[in-house]
């Protein structure tokens, strides 16, 4: 993973980042271990990871505390900076400790844009929406196979009799015997969807009686209202992704921004577009920033520029 900019991490000192990029500050310590198809972790190997968080750690306050010589640039706006970045590197190996002991020993995560795979010790292939988090708890596989899920992971479930399989979004429980579906939960989305292309699955809410749905139906789960709704999908919707193909359906301006800011990694400023009545149907197959752009701009008749890492967009 490449460092961390500057901007970054200024936004987590002040308290202004989102979850998304606050996972990203957290990966930045906790990104050891690449292997393809990882194991859950000992406690041999996860001692291994803390220690080599602590010597970031040392390696950063040897880089950064040196004394200035006369005459330098080093202001107290750099010593705030260092403080910031101690702070940071700090807190991320709060983080790994803190999940430690909730039981989590392994999470998984992606940054703006990635698609990520990886298998489970039990055999199940997850893959990994942009801006997600999937947290496996240390004992998985031995008396139940549980995970935690914010964002959005397709799970194509290693079948297991006589243990279940069970994904955790929000209010939300999945469980599944040898199968596969898709979990939209977005901590920031108003509604968590469950998806199922094959198999079988009951998707429960809290104490409530659950609902078990065939292959081609879903749960749309809005929070707001605290209501569940079963209904058909549409496979090319739910599961495009996978492919880093950009899909809409009816999608309004939000919708299209939202999806976007996770897929490139930027924000949009909007303050200056009068026209705001977008209906975009359609799909970008891996598409650079660039060429959504321009696409949006000639179907709904607007000017747009990029000023680090934001897109402003304008009328005409």
């Amino acid at each position: 993973m490449a460092p961390i900019d500057r901007a970054l991490l200024e936004k987590y000192f002040n308290g202004e980042c989102t979850r998304e990029e606050e996972n990203l500050v957290y990966r930045w310590l906790e990104e050891n271990d690449l292997d393809e198809y990882p194991d859950v972790h000992s406690e041999r190997k996860h001692d291994r990871k803390l220690r080599k968080g602590w010597k970031q750690l040392s390696r950063l306050d040897e880089g950064l505390s040196a004394v200035p010589a006369p005459g330098s640039s080093y202001t107290a706006r750099g010593r705030w900076w260092i403080a910031a970045a101690m702070l940071v590197v700090l807190v991320g190996v709060g983080f790994i400790y803190l999940n430690y002991f909730r039981g989590y020993e392994k999470e998984y995560t992606t940054s703006f844009g990635e698609v990520r795979s990886f298998r489970l010790a039990d055999g199940t292939t997850v893959t990994l929406n942009a801006c997600s988090v999937l947290k496996v708890r240390g004992d998985f596989g031995r008396q139940h196979r549980d995970v935690q899920l914010q964002g959005e992971a397709c799970f194509d479930v290693y079948s297991q009799p006589g243990q279940a399989f069970t994904v955790h979004a929000g209010k939300l429980s999945v469980t599944a015997l040898g199968t596969g579906f898709n979990v939209t939960a977005f901590v920031d989305a108003p509604q968590v969807i469950v998806s199922l292309a094959n198999g079988k699955v009951l998707v429960e809410k809290d104490s409530s009686p659950g609902v078990i749905l065939a292959p081609g139906e879903e749960v749309v789960y809005t929070r707001k209202g605290d209501h569940i709704e079963k209904e058909k999908f549409s496979f090319r919707k739910r599961f495009a992704w996978k492919q880093r193909v950009i899909y809409f359906d009816n999608a309004d301006i939000n919708e299209v921004l939202v999806r976007l800011e996770r897929f490139y990694g930027v924000q949009f400023d909007i303050n200056q577009l009068k026209s705001r009545q977008w209906r975009l149907t359609g799909e970008y197959s891996n598409p650079t920033l660039q060429e959504v752009l321009e696409s949006l701009s000639f179907n709904y008749d607007f000017k747009y520029r990029i000023e680090a890492g934001k897109v402003i967009l304008s009328e005409f």
